[in-house]
């Protein structure tokens, strides 16, 4: 395979802009560097899981820019399964539940993880209460769009515009103000406010989630 079918078997339909532009780019070498072996796609989700899981270990003990280079890993792995899978073929049902799974387990170390430095660090109990409420609302957002994704009524507005790049419709969500916003954020030692940003970027997109919901379905068949 070509790098020209490699980059053309691992499009998908539509990704996040910053991903397009920089995690993708690195996951299609990794890709077509593993394609080459016997790894398989779900050795890679699984090697994902544990560089968030490593991610959160690093940040429970003050360790942020090692934190969020394995943070920055994690995310190029979760990229390259799926590039694998679509590389070589190999797709399972177990993969998909592995990935999905795998994605919310490193969410909820990382604020476990962030949690566990307050507390090390004798920070006011306000900030874990601060760590546990943006975790559970942001397990509540995806699970919004989940839903709203498996009943087929938000897969296109989920797109910004006829906006493209590569082939690619950019759309819009809030992995990457999450992710990006702890792999840079908290490497600066800014954790706090990136925790203060989630809640309101949080609420704003499950309000924006539920009026698209709501007026996807209305709209006759």
């Amino acid at each position: 395979m070509t790098w020209a079918e490699l980059r053309d078997t691992c499009r998908r339909q539509s990704d996040y802009i910053i991903t397009l532009l920089i995690t993708n780019e690195v996951s299609l070498m990794l890709t077509w560097i593993l394609a080459k072996t016997r790894v398989t796609p779900n050795q890679v989700t699984c090697a994902s899981l544990l560089c968030g899981l490593g991610c959160s270990a690093c940040y429970a003990f003050g360790s942020f820019f090692s934190g969020s280079l394995l943070l920055f890993s994690s995310h190029v792995l979760d990229c390259t399964d799926g590039n694998l899978a679509r590389a070589t073929s190999r797709f399972s049902t177990i993969g998909k539940w592995l990935d999905m799974a795998g994605d919310r387990i490193a969410e909820a170390m990382i604020f476990t993880g962030i949690a566990f430095y307050f507390i090390r660090a004798g920070e006011s109990p306000y900030w874990m209460v601060i760590c546990f409420v943006d975790a559970m609302l942001l397990s509540a957002y995806y699970y919004m769009v989940d839903i709203a994704l498996t009943m087929g009524l938000t897969r296109s507005v989920q797109n910004i515009g006829g906006m493209q790049f590569k082939g690619v419709r950019v759309k819009w969500g809030l992995l990457e103000p999450v992710l990006y916003g702890f792999i840079i954020l908290s490497s600066l030692g800014l954790v706090k406010l990136q925790l203060a940003l989630i809640l309101p970027t949080v609420l704003t997109g499950m309000a924006y989630q539920l009026f698209k919901m709501l007026t996807t379905a209305a709209k006759p068949v």
